[in-house]
């Protein structure tokens, strides 16, 4: 199980510093989808999802997003939408790991906390990991935490690195 930490932690800084960058060019990248539409271009989809465009926050129901929005609230939305999902073009099409034959090798859940550790192969053996923790916080809100590989493939192609750490609130976890 080292290799695989070895390898989370020397992307660690490379990550940190895109998604810096993805929340600092945001403003930007949401103006340039406002001439270009909803799919950024090339490697700037990297700073956002590659399973949805920019207006993904409406095609998944995902609240406070609108369908219909044009001029400066269009922008804000898509702003928002980067700023969700700050780089995760980047986290799984340069770190991520391929989903093609993968499989879960072990993987362990907890209810009280929320935990949920995973252990996966790709199908080439290399392994690698996914932790997922909802830190119960106060007033119904929980701190997401997650660090390693999602377990889940968002885009059909590989699991993307993940670094996440946030607010979530009560009435998405069930006790």
């Amino acid at each position: 199980m080292i290799k695989p930490i070895l390898r989370y932690v020397t992307f660690f800084p490379a990550n940190l510093l895109f998604v810096l960058a993805a929340f600092l060019l945001s403003p930007l990248l949401a103006a340039a989808s406002l001439l270009m539409g909803p799919k950024l271009p090339g490697f700037l989809q990297w700073f956002s999802t590659l399973d949805a465009d920019l207006d993904g926050g409406v095609a998944q129901r995902v609240k406070g997003y609108r369908a219909g929005l044009t001029g400066w609230r269009l922008w804000w939305q898509r702003t928002c939408w980067i700023c969700r999902n700050p780089a995760h073009g980047w986290q799984s099409e340069l770190l991520g790991m391929p989903a093609a034959g993968s499989t879960i090798v072990s993987q362990v859940l907890s209810e009280t906390p929320k935990n949920q550790w995973y252990v996966m192969e790709t199908a080439k053996g290399v392994r690698f990991f996914c932790w997922k923790r909802d830190q119960p916080l106060f007033g119904g809100f929980y701190l997401k935490l997650w660090f390693g590989w999602v377990n889940k493939s968002y885009d059909g192609r590989n699991h993307h690195y993940a670094f996440q750490i946030g607010p979530k609130r009560a009435k998405f976890i069930r006790r």
